[in-house]
């Protein structure tokens, strides 16, 4: 979870320099976790660069990996303006889109609450795809893997 020390900042941050706060295993992580490829032999700016592409072009894998609530929570940024911050009751667990990095979080340890950014760049990124995922997560469905979505499309070439 990449934590903020107020709510002063604004979401046109960069997931790149987000992600830049992480350590680089970490960063591998996300990439082993989503089955993305990202070289391990680049610098840990490379890298966090990298992981931010593939990350924005690649919405189903992070998608696929999201449960009900926090696709959920995902609809709630979507639906939100620019620059807001969306509260939740802090967790023992963090959120996949926290330890994704694709969020960032300020702790109100006061009122026992996360209030959390997400940056333009991601919001724009998933927000085309995000209500298919929604919708099955809502009638008890997981949906397609990218895996599958990788041969689906592979096979409408085939056809076509």
């Amino acid at each position: 979870m990449v934590t903020i020390a107020n709510t002063d900042f604004k979401s046109n941050l960069s997931l790149a320099s987000i992600l830049a706060v992480k350590t680089k295993a970490d960063m591998l992580k996300i990439c082993k976790t989503l089955d993305l490829y990202v070289s391990p032999n680049l610098k840990k700016d490379e890298t966090a660069r990298r992981l931010a592409y593939e990350l924005l072009h690649s919405p189903e894998a992070i998608l696929y990996s999201l449960c009900k609530a926090e696709l959920q929570l995902l609809d709630e940024f979507v639906r939100s303006v620019e620059d807001a911050y969306i509260t939740r009751k802090a967790r023992k667990t963090e959120y996949k889109l926290q330890k994704f990095g694709l969020v960032l979080t300020y702790i109100d340890e006061a009122k026992g609450e996360w209030k959390m950014l997400m940056p333009d760049s991601v919001r724009n990124s998933l927000s085309e795809y995000y209500k298919f995922y929604l919708q099955l997560a809502e009638a008890g469905k997981k949906g397609p893997s990218p895996k599958e979505l990788r041969m689906i499309s592979f096979m409408q070439r085939l056809k076509g």
